[in-house]
């Protein structure tokens, strides 16, 4: 099995779980945002089944952070520059989307070598479908190849991806349209899909965006900070945010988005 078919499956298999627990979980607070029995046993699966494969990986996942049981803490630097493998997993990308019942969250895990995802598969189980990718090769949504992100500027009516709430310091123009879904994986899939010109994102971590940019890059897009800098996962293996807000879009059209975003924040 391939390690495209293989992220599919443990995918599918986590997805599968979220779906059987939905609607038999309760809403717990997790700092400013929230977090239920799914997400902890969802991502418990995901890690037992990487482990199972690849015992020696770090692995960082959103709720139980940089996993001590890893090869090596990024912090000191091993992952810093080198290409060494390590995974990024968020268990349910959208908790709030799936605690209320809607469709609209995903399973993301990626599997990286130092500075980049080398691999991914993202499913979103409440609509049946799953996307991945392999560094190099092309994207596929469904088991279908998804085509090259479409290079037209944006207009009036073009749907651009902003997060869900509210960030001080962030500030967005764009002449058409803004949706959120609360997951900002759907977010850069769906532009890969070619069903938005675009998207931008908050601060972030690798978890967040890692599986979805790379499906993303492998469909023709281009995942960068606002600075045009591409994006760095090895300096994000610890679990940090982003330093500056993410954008995606065909890589025509990314420059222009990256001068559309405003960022005061620290």
């Amino acid at each position: 099995m391939t390690l495209r078919l293989w992220l599919e499956d443990v995918a599918r298999e986590a997805g599968g779980l979220a779906l059987e627990m939905a609607g038999r979980v309760r809403t717990e607070r997790k700092g400013s945002s929230i977090v239920s029995e799914a997400d902890r046993a969802v991502e418990r699966l995901i890690v037992d089944r990487i482990r199972a494969e690849y015992p020696d990986d770090y692995i960082l996942a959103e709720e139980s952070g940089a996993d001590p049981d890893g090869a090596a803490d990024p912090g000191g630097g091993t992952y810093l520059g080198g290409e060494a493998r390590w995974w990024a997993v968020d268990p349910i990308d959208g908790t709030l989307p799936y605690l209320s019942g809607l469709p609209f969250w995903g399973v993301s895990v990626a599997c990286l070598r130092g500075s980049r995802p080398e691999g991914a598969a993202v499913a979103l189980p409440g609509m049946g479908e799953m996307y991945s990718a392999l560094a190099g090769g092309p994207s596929f949504r469904n088991g279908e190849p998804i085509p090259p992100v479409p290079p037209e500027p944006p207009g009036d009516h073009s749907a651009l991806f902003v997060p869900c709430g509210d960030f001080e310091g962030l500030e967005i123009r764009f002449p058409g349209k803004r949706l959120s879904l609360a997951a900002v994986s759907l977010h850069f899939l769906y532009t890969a899909a070619g069903a938005s010109f675009g998207a931008v994102s908050e601060p972030t971590r690798a978890y967040d965006i890692a599986a979805s940019a790379l499906i993303l890059e492998s469909a023709a897009g281009a995942v960068r900070y606002i600075s045009g800098k591409e994006v760095d996962y090895a300096e994000l293996a610890d679990g940090r945010r982003t330093p500056e807000p993410v954008v995606a879009a065909q890589p025509d059209q990314v420059e222009w988005l990256c001068g559309q975003v405003k960022w005061s924040g620290d």
